[in-house]
């Protein structure tokens, strides 16, 4: 991939992003291999050919996090739709042979009904995971535009925070 890339041409990549509570209000964070130490997001990934929001989420929660555990409670009405960096999207060309210019996520509510210790986190994907509360989320949710959007979705779709 050459470095004149045209990305107004290239596609966004659709999404789902699961902001995931446990039964005390504590929300499940998760750090991919690609991230740096205090970089950190909400579970999810990408829709596969002919999945729905709702399945896609499903699968992503149950390949990262070893566990079914989880019920879908709401859907946002937002969708979080943001552009990768250059070099993200070069290296994205280089390992799949098809590339995007970004991300657009519909985002839902997931309650965590299980056990912690049922969590097994996937190591080809995932350096870590953490719960923690509503008010040490904007510390941890550090990319442009990453927090004001967990938090507009989170108000909306929880009532108190």
């Amino acid at each position: 991939m050459n470095q004149n890339i045209d990305i107004e041409k290239l596609n966004y990549r659709n999404g789902v992003n699961g902001i995931v509570v446990d039964k005390d209000n504590n929300f499940l964070l998760v750090q991919k291999l690609s991230y740096g130490d205090n970089q950190w997001d909400f579970p999810g990934g990408g829709l596969e050919e002919g999945e729905d929001g709702k399945g896609a989420l499903l699968r992503e929660l149950q390949e990262e996090l070893g566990t079914n555990k989880f019920e879908i409670i709401k859907k946002s009405k937002y969708v979080n739709k943001f552009e990768w960096p250059l070099e993200v999207i070069k290296r994205t060309f280089a390992k799949k042979g098809k590339t995007y210019r970004g991300q657009q996520k519909v985002q839902f509510l997931v309650k965590f009904i299980g056990s912690k210790d049922e969590i097994k986190k996937q190591d080809e994907e995932l350096k870590q995971i953490k719960w923690v509360k509503y008010k040490d989320l904007k510390k941890h949710l550090i990319f442009e535009n990453q927090w004001q959007n967990a938090e507009r979705v989170i108000k909306e779709l929880i009532e108190k925070v």
